[in-house]
């Protein structure tokens, strides 16, 4: 199969340098990149390839569910190639021909680039895969490890790479660029493990929980450049920054603040990101990302969400940023316990249309989200659903899917799979609908009471806690009535 790929491409490749070369000076001729490939399975007819805001293609796939894009004159530096719901980053330079094979079923796993380019991208790949293992293993052991012991495991893992990637430089001829972004993407992956490693301490027992660890577990903080421009796309660089700038605001010289993530750290992040970034880009990121996770995950009330918000908009220049941090604010602020939530238009399995406070028929109504992009998700919540509403049947779980344009899909796949017809919808306004009941993540639960009051507007379907919520919520209501 990889071979007829690769003769398709070799084609076209041919008569596009043949068109190149014909009646043209050395002058006029245009470098030119090709990325394509071929997917198995796929959920949609097209691979969206971007780079940030700065470009963006949608390639439709052939009736072979094959592709082929030429991109004249590009930006060489890191791509994310998305086909929905999956994504994966692709290193691009001048002159590749890059072609990727991958089957939906196991995206990531699956996923094998040939073609030249092709070496640095399998690293990365191969790279990405490695690290979410060596990640699950560090959650289930690593953290709770002494600080020496966790080092010495950590540098061992970081030798091995560094192996890998002189055998890489060795078998390849890379750009600079190329070298830089391979090394870099497990060097700050290798940082950004000691950072976790002070925060998990850190929320173990508080500050006396780390004053175990040297300044020399630290010592690659002093050669960080927080302003480079070929990294700013990097995702474990990012990632490093921002448990960085994280760690610094709970362990700053003040020892004024108590916990991780609250509002007075919150504002010392922003104000030392401010301090330190001067990249544009790379500030805003960094500013966004703080601020959402404080907006979604750790503001207690409209009060501190909007002294975030106020603050956030004092150091931001990404004006874009500024406007979906204000909707989103906005969203937030009236999905707080006891509010009512706000009603939507759903579509039942019979194609009527029905408002959202019409199902709420019991004491607690448990309202769960799916895509038909994500069969994996979806199996296993409808799953989890049908098992807790055994338990509970004082509580009615709700399938709401939240697909556009998607309505026959829908239907075949909740016939298909046998579901309850009854407590299967969709949003008849699915962009407008996630947007104001903020569904940021596939697991989240919004739980209301039988007059549309939220009790819990954003948990967890598949948390440890997510029962013992159900047990409690269920007893309040019992005594209540």
């Amino acid at each position: 199969m990889q071979f007829s790929v690769l003769r398709y491409f070799i084609q076209v490749s041919f008569l596009s340098c043949f068109v190149c070369s014909c009646g043209s000076s050395e002058k006029d001729k245009k470098e030119y990149t090709y990325f394509g490939g071929e997917i198995v399975n796929p959920n949609t007819n097209y691979v969206i390839l971007s780079k940030g805001y700065d470009y963006r293609d949608t390639i439709q796939l052939d009736k072979n569910n094959r592709f082929l894009h030429k991109i004249e004159n590009l930006e060489d530096g890191l791509y994310s190639f998305k086909h929905n719901p999956e994504y994966q980053v692709v290193l691009l330079e001048k002159g590749d021909s890059v072609l990727i094979r991958l089957n939906t079923l196991e995206f990531d796993e699956s996923l094998v680039f040939t073609g030249k380019g092709s070496g640095k991208n399998n690293f990365l790949i191969d790279l990405f895969l490695q690290n979410e293992i060596e990640r699950e293993h560090l959650k289930r052991t690593g953290f709770m490890q002494s600080a020496s012991y966790f080092k010495k495991k950590q540098d061992s893992l970081l030798n091995i790479k560094s192996d890998t990637f002189e055998k890489l430089i060795n078998k390849n001829e890379l750009s600079n660029l190329a070298k830089k972004l391979t090394q870099a993407s497990f060097i700050f992956e290798y940082y950004m493990r000691h950072e976790f490693y002070f925060t998990s301490r850190y929320k173990m027992g508080g500050p006396d929980a780390t004053k175990e660890l040297s300044a020399s577990f630290f010592n690659y903080r002093n050669q960080i450049d927080f302003n480079d421009d070929e990294l700013k796309r990097l995702y474990s660089y990012n990632w490093f920054l921002n448990c960085y700038f994280t760690n610094a605001s709970i362990s700053n010289n003040d020892n004024r603040l108590q916990h991780d993530n609250n509002l007075e750290n919150f504002i010392y992040k922003l104000d030392l990101i401010n301090n330190v970034v001067e990249h544009s880009y790379i500030k805003n990121n960094l500013l966004r990302r703080s601020t959402i996770r404080f907006l979604l995950d750790d503001s207690k009330n409209n009060k501190e969400s909007n002294i975030a918000l106020k603050h956030y908009l004092s150091v931001s220049t990404n004006n874009r940023s500024q406007k979906e941090l204000k909707k989103l604010a906005r969203h937030i602020s009236k999905l707080r316990p006891n509010k009512v939530i706000p009603d939507q238009d759903l579509i039942t399995s019979k194609g009527e249309t029905v408002k959202l406070s019409s199902l709420f028929n019991k004491p607690v109504t448990a309202l769960y989200f799916w895509s038909i992009e994500s069969k994996d998700h979806y199996v296993k919540a409808h799953e989890k659903a049908t098992y807790l509403s055994s338990l509970y049947p004082g509580i009615d779980f709700i399938a709401v899917n939240i697909d556009p344009d998607q309505t026959k899909n829908w239907l075949k796949t909740i016939k298909r799979h046998h579901y309850n017809l009854d407590n299967e919808y969709e949003f008849k306004h699915p962009k407008c609908s996630s947007e104001e009941l903020v569904i940021h993540y596939r697991n989240k639960v919004i739980l209301v009471d039988q007059d549309g009051k939220i009790i819990n507007p954003s948990t967890d379907l598949f948390a440890s806690v997510f029962e013992k919520q159900l047990m409690q919520y269920t007893q309040l209501a019992s005594l209540e009535n």
